[in-house]
């Protein structure tokens, strides 16, 4: 560069001194181009080492999420992750459908119709209460001794509904295994006995279906020490019953509102409030009872549920001001007999050609175990009297009884020494008399659900039954509402009564004539 430079200059000097200024300028920013030139090649010597080492540690450690320097392989790997995530979800949907579709044949199979949100899968079978909720094996060894080998509609649904720790209003024909249906999720949730007070309470409307309810629940409970007491008079009188170890109370509202009022125990701990037949409960005129009851049961974590066998309107919306997201359940129709039972109606005339028509029928056809509903004491008193005299193994059940004649006349008809037994439908409500073959109505039931309820006692427990109502033309005028609940179990109503207008009523009790074929100058 030297050389090229004297010869293309060569002959001219540069007068130093003169431009003296000028030629300082241009060697300092000579020197500086210097030093910069020297120190970018120092610095780019030591940063070729920091650079090749800043490569090995992007290969070596990857940065996660995005990075545009990501390797083919990484990419690769990410892709087939997502394709992973994005196959298991589509499983899981797929999966999620097949059992939803699973529970809706279930339900339609068994006549099981639901509302509510998030409402569990119905069981299949009992092995399943092991299999999903850990149910341990002395309930299971119990069902199966006491013969219980698959679910019934009510007891496949309600059962994971309580289990779920959902609330619960359930309507089921009489004798579908409703007090399984609570007893049993109860029984799984409390796990073992306990001191620390009552943790479950049972209302049943009365004394009859309170004890019948209790005996249940020990056998299911056999095998685990679980403190199951039905609330009695004697029990009362023992001073204060929340120093006695309890874990399930079994009472009537009356007697239970009693106890709270006299502070005799304590309801405060309470985890499961159960209203057995509870449109009874409410028709009874027990409001009062059962709010207190509900009152008085004050856990916040508290699971209520409602059973019965018929569910009018205005039993459901006091069961809405109770219960807070509660699951509905329905087996069949709403306020329907059991499909089992065979029905059908007498015409009688008159009070009169009632009596004759019951002993023509014993007459063609005694098949006992028979259950024979009237409307009063007074006329249970006064049929029995008749058929006893036609010397037929009768016996009967009213208010007027004590209680220990009550259940011995029970005893006895449940041991097959009674061949009929007469009954009020107050006494008989919720009775579980197994095996009963025929259920006759002498008198007209009062409402479509107290007929409901009194043939529910046959047709228990998958047998079939036989219901026979005899009828007058002071009732005629109500036959339509009890065809229609005829026509909805799948059984032959005339066309004539079909074609009878729908009454609107409530209670259907007329003043009848007397039973008694006696002399009028022979009555008491």
């Amino acid at each position: 560069m030297e050389k090229g430079t004297s010869f293309l200059f060569s002959g001219i000097t540069f007068d130093k001194k003169k431009f003296a200024a000028d030629f300082s300028r241009f060697k300092e920013k000579k020197e500086s181009d210097d030093l910069v030139e020297s120190g970018k090649s120092e610095a780019e010597e030591g940063a070729r080492p920091v650079k090749k080492r800043k490569r090995k540690a992007t290969v070596a450690d990857p940065v996660e999420g995005f990075n545009v320097f990501k390797t083919s392989k990484s990419s690769a790997q990410g892709i087939q992750q997502n394709d992973q995530e994005k196959s298991e979800l589509s499983q899981a949907k797929k999966e999620l459908n097949r059992q939803i579709e699973r529970d809706a044949l279930l339900r339609k199979k068994h006549k099981i119709h639901i509302s509510g949100n998030n409402v569990p899968s119905p069981l299949e079978n009992f092995s399943e209460l092991s299999s999903r909720y850990g149910c341990e094996s002395y309930l299971l060894h119990n069902l199966a001794e006491l013969g219980f080998k698959e679910p019934t509609p009510i007891q496949r649904q309600a059962i994971p509904v309580l289990l779920s720790g959902r609330e619960c209003f359930a309507c089921a024909p009489t004798g579908s295994g409703k007090t399984l249906a609570f007893v049993c999720p109860m029984l799984m949730k409390l796990k073992h006995a306990s001191k620390d007070g009552i943790r479950a309470v049972i209302l049943c409307p009365t004394r009859e279906l309170a004890a019948q309810t209790a005996r249940e629940s020990k056998k299911l409970a056999k095998g685990k020490k679980f403190y199951i007491k039905l609330l009695t008079k004697e029990l009362l009188r023992s001073g204060d019953i929340s120093k006695l170890p309890c874990d399930i109370l079994i009472s009537t509202p009356l007697r239970l509102r009693s106890a709270i009022r006299k502070k005799k125990l304590d309801l405060s701990r309470v985890e499961y409030l159960v209203l057995d037949e509870s449109d009874k409960l409410f028709e009874l005129g027990l409001v009062k009872q059962i709010d207190a009851v509900v009152k008085a049961c004050s856990n916040p974590s508290i699971i209520r549920s409602l059973f019965s066998a018929t569910l009018p309107d205005f039993v459901e919306e006091l069961a809405r001001t109770i219960m807070h997201d509660a699951v509905r359940v329905i087996i069949g129709r709403k306020n329907s007999a059991s499909e089992l039972i065979k029905q059908k109606l007498v015409f009688a005339g008159s009070e009169e050609g009632k009596l004759l028509a019951l002993r023509q029928s014993f007459a063609e056809s005694l098949n006992p175990p028979i259950l024979l509903f009237v409307q009063s004491k007074e006329r249970a008193k006064e049929l029995y009297t008749e058929l006893a005299f036609d010397d037929i193994r009768v016996d009967v059940i009213h208010a007027d009884l004590s209680q220990s004649q009550r259940e011995n006349a029970v005893d006895d008809f449940r041991a097959g020494k009674t061949w009929v037994l007469i009954a009020t439908d107050v006494i008989a409500r919720g009775m579980d008399f197994k095996g009963i073959n025929c259920v006759i109505n002498y008198d007209f039931p009062d409402s479509p659900a107290a007929y409901i309820h009194r043939i529910g006692r046959s047709g228990r427990a998958g047998r079939t039954g036989e219901a026979i109502t005899i009828y007058t033309e002071d009732d005629v005028p109500f036959l339509r509402n009890i065809a229609n609940v005829m026509a909805a179990s799948g059984c032959e109503v005339p066309s004539w009564i079909m074609a009878l207008p729908k009454l609107k009523w409530k209670k259907h009790r007329p003043q009848r004539d007397s039973i008694s074929t006696k002399p009028k100058d022979q009555k008491e």
